[in-house]
């Protein structure tokens, strides 16, 4: 292994050197440098608004961006809100995920402050940006243009996230809040599992095996639900800023912040539907509730030291530390446990699941910008990525309700019906990157950088599964208290339960204990080099080329494939890129841009475990493959004062072999990963408008619209499917929309700022979007596809800031509480898969500043 590491640990030795270099140098002349484009000097704020335009204005590449100021207004308090105000940008509901120009998780790559960093999910490719905070950013940028500089799997956009370097007085901030959802507030019985904590911090351990074999059921933690009082949301944060001068020239910026915030939330409503057109339903839970409860922990410190008008250097430190309980209760009709009653007359099928997850991720980089001499800069950037993730103790119970009785028995003797799940993944993620700009005269520039990442991942799962020995309809259990018959006496005496996992019974079967595993080793090696040429004052070009070599080797033992086995990935992609700039006048600009990138797919889409939830089963799949993009853009751009932003762009892409969710046989919405045709395009347009509407003396009202058209279609092809994988399927036509890809999106924003006295402020905002249909997964033998409804949202913040440093905000939520509502497209019509409404909300908020 450690020959893989070799590059890595070379551009450590390389950037140490360059660092012991820039300690010896004091250069401090100053030269105009006409190619470098945009040059941020002083105390400007790089998250104000006419910063971020002008940034767009100027940058030779196209990029897109949303500031601090505009987000701060806005009352957007993650990022992932935070992107869905950037055109053409949508957040999956249920989840911090973000899709880009119709193109989901595995297209899109996250970066901290121009380096990747690891998803806190093994379900996910790209962190939650749920759970990184706003109040840490100076602004963030989603780059829908390739350039070389970036890793080349990309397809839809790379988010980068830029944390805080303080620049101006020094100061502190607290920030108290407090916000209710009016589901969860308005739910007499609030529920959650017992174990977990108010704040998160308790960790919830798995038996150890001798435990388990000498005493067998030796949980800890309580099957019986535990009421919650006062579920009210509450917040509180500080962050502060300062600086110190070391010697003449050298300048030390030190940023921090530190919060912790929760949520609770309830959900009611239909979910888990699964239909065939020639058997009717497989499944529905038609009448069904979950609470949740989340919390964030964050601590953020951002040093930066200026030795130097030549050279600098970053260091910055994240740790988060999220939780998620979800408890939910469900009854409906399974027939994988009782089939004789479709439609409930008599019987009626209750679930009862419990998850508890916890995810700590620490993010450590290490930044140097270096002036050689007048023509060389170097700039390096290294990083140490760790997490943590876990579900600790996730719990399942399952039951059939005779309604005529007015008891419940077991649903049958299945050993995974009641279950107790514990799984972890463990990542550690080396990344960095080093490159050099050169100029050659007052007109070229020539970029030249290696880029390399290295990452181990372990995952482990266990699932103790209780068979129930009684016959069915035998034994009668309180579904309220099923510790009642899961106890150890119980277990003890026989006759009840016994313990078994999905490689056999804990007391005949020595390997009873041995987790489902899969590890993986990833190492990425990039070099790169880009050419910018100024042909005239109006023109200029960028023409570059990266190479992308990609090794994975995945070891896996999973109940999917208990002999275990290897799968080895090794690809390697020239990826070329052009970007052409031309200055109409200082108010207009064209822009037209081509490249090439690839997409592959997660970790959990090829390793070969099957993760179970309510709504669906997921699997990976062996054979899946990387699939290429192929991408062009041409941008418009208006720039009628310093504030304002008038867009309009065209885009389209290729996808060679492009990778989908897709329904696999089963009587269940089981979905799988597969390269499901030759091709497939997207053609879109976006529009962008930052207009102020009236702005006189003290009182400016403006407008921030966005919007997206999007056409897509792939080819879908079962004979390719068959001969390049081992899953079965049988779509149900031959070409269909993108997974994820909504046909039309829009943002609305209307904001007044009226300031009066001395700096006091007052901003009033109001924040509408649209995201239609949506494809969520392809269907598959008559069952049609999942697709997620169109919604709306509406939410309103108003923000008061006085000059003695105190601060008010009010802020409502989600008010106009539509249905999401998700469907199976069937032939005979759309038939209800899920649907529940997320409840509206209202919060406040103080804060003071000194």
């Amino acid at each position: 292994m450690n020959f893989r590491k070799l590059s890595i640990a070379a551009l450590f030795l390389t950037t140490s050197g360059t660092l012991m270099y820039a300690q010896e140098k004091n250069d401090t002349v100053k030269n105009e440098k006409k190619i470098e484009g945009v040059i941020i000097q002083g105390t400007t704020k790089k998250g104000s608004e006419s910063n971020i335009i002008t940034v767009q204005r100027k940058s030779v590449e196209v990029i897109e961006r949303v500031g601090s100021v505009q987000l701060e207004k806005q009352g957007v308090g993650d990022v992932s809100v935070a992107v869905t105000k950037a055109t053409g940008s949508q957040k999956q509901e249920g989840s911090g995920q973000i899709f880009i120009r119709g193109l989901g998780d595995r297209n899109n790559s996250t970066t901290i402050n121009g380096l990747q960093v690891p998803s806190n999910d093994p379900l996910y490719k790209n962190i939650d940006l749920s759970i990184i905070k706003t109040d840490m950013i100076d602004f963030i940028g989603l780059e829908k243009v390739y350039n070389p500089k970036l890793w080349g799997d990309m397809s839809g956009a790379n988010v980068d996230i830029v944390t805080k370097v303080y620049t101006g007085k020094p100061y502190f901030k607290i920030n108290l809040g407090s916000s209710v959802n009016f589901n969860a507030v308005q739910k007499n019985n609030y529920f959650l599992q017992d174990g977990p904590n108010f704040f998160g911090s308790k960790m919830l351990e798995k038996p150890s095996k001798n435990a388990i074999l000498n005493r067998g059921y030796v949980f800890k933690t309580s099957l019986k639900n535990q009421e919650i009082n006062n579920p009210i949301n509450s917040a509180l944060s500080f962050d502060f800023g300062t600086n110190f001068k070391i010697g003449e020239q050298g300048k030390l910026s030190i940023f921090g912040f530190g919060g912790f915030d929760n949520s609770y939330d309830y959900f009611q409503g239909i979910t888990g539907g699964s239909f065939d057109t020639e058997k009717g339903t497989n499944k529905i839970y038609d009448n069904s509730e979950e609470f949740k409860y989340t919390t964030n922990t964050t601590g953020l410190i951002n040093v930066n030291y200026k030795i130097n008008s030549n050279h600098n250097i970053n260091l910055s430190s994240n740790y988060i530390h999220t939780t998620e309980q979800k408890l939910g209760n469900y009854s409906g009709y399974n027939r994988d446990y009782y089939d004789n009653d479709a439609l409930q007359e008599r019987y009626v099928t209750q679930v009862r699941r419990a998850t508890y997850r916890t995810n700590d991720l620490l993010a450590n980089q290490l930044k140097g910008e270096h002036t050689i001499s007048e023509p060389l800069k170097i700039v390096w950037n290294l990083g140490y990525n760790r997490l943590d993730s876990r579900r600790p103790d996730r719990q399942q119970n399952i039951t059939i309700y005779d309604k005529l009785q007015d008891y419940s028995f077991f649903a049958s003797s299945n050993p995974g019906a009641n279950n107790r799940y514990y799984d972890r993944l463990l990542e550690n993620d080396f990344v960095g990157d080093v490159h050099a700009d050169y100029k050659l005269g007052e007109n070229t520039k020539i970029t030249l950088g290696y880029s390399g990442r290295y990452k181990d991942s372990d995952f482990k799962a266990t699932q103790y599964n209780f068979r129930v020995l009684p016959v069915q309809g035998s034994y009668f259990v309180d579904r309220n208290n099923y510790d009642s018959f899961f106890n150890s006496t119980n277990y003890q005496a026989g006759g009840f339960f016994d313990i078994v996992t999905f490689r056999g019974d804990i007391k005949s079967n020595e390997t009873a204990f041995v987790p489902q595993y899969f590890t993986s080793e990833i190492m990425n090696n990039a070099g790169y080099v880009n050419v910018e040429y100024k042909f005239s004052e109006k023109l200029t070009a960028q023409v570059g080329v990266r190479y992308d070599n990609l090794k994975q080797e995945i070891e896996y033992n999973t109940a999917l494939f208990a002999d275990g086995g290897k799968v080895n990935k090794d690809y390697s992609k020239i990826l070329p890129a052009f970007n052409l700039k031309y200055s109409v006048n200082d108010k207009h600009n064209l822009r037209l841009a081509g490249s090439k990138t690839y997409t592959t797919p997660l970790l959990l889409e090829v390793a070969p475990f099957e993760y179970e939830d309510i709504d669906e089963s997921s699997q990976g799949n062996r054979d899946v493959y990387i699939a290429d993009n192929y991408n062009i853009d041409l941008k418009w751009e208006w720039f009628p004062k310093k504030n304002e932003l008038i867009s309009l762009t065209a885009f389209g892409k290729f996808i060679k072999n492009p990778i989908a969710r897709t329904v696999v046989a089963s009587s269940s919405n089981t979905v799988s990963f597969i390269n499901v045709g030759d091709s497939g395009r997207v053609f879109g347009l976006e529009a962008e408008i930052r207009k102020d509407i009236y702005d006189s003396g003290k009182t400016r009202f403006y407008t921030f619209l966005n919007g997206t058209y999007l056409n897509t279609e792939q080819n879908l092809d079962k004979e390719k499917v068959m001969r390049e994988n081992k899953l079965s399927v049988n779509f149900n036509t031959t070409k269909d929309k993108l997974q994820g890809a909504s046909e039309f999106l829009a943002n609305a924003n209307l904001g007044i700022e009226q300031k009066w006295g001395n700096k006091n402020t007052m901003d009033f905002v109001v924040s509408y979007s649209y995201i239609s249909d949506n494809v969520y997964a392809l269907g598959n033998i008559g069952k049609g596809n999942l697709v997620d409804k169109a919604f709306s949202t509406l939410d309103t913040t108003l923000k008061i800031k006085l000059v003695n440093g105190m601060g008010f905000s009010l802020s409502g939520r989600n008010l106009l509480n539509p249905y999401f509502t998700r469907v199976q497209d069937n032939t005979t019509g759309e038939l209800v898969s899920r649907k529940y409404k997320r409840g509206a909300g209202v919060g406040a908020s103080v804060s003071y500043e000194f």
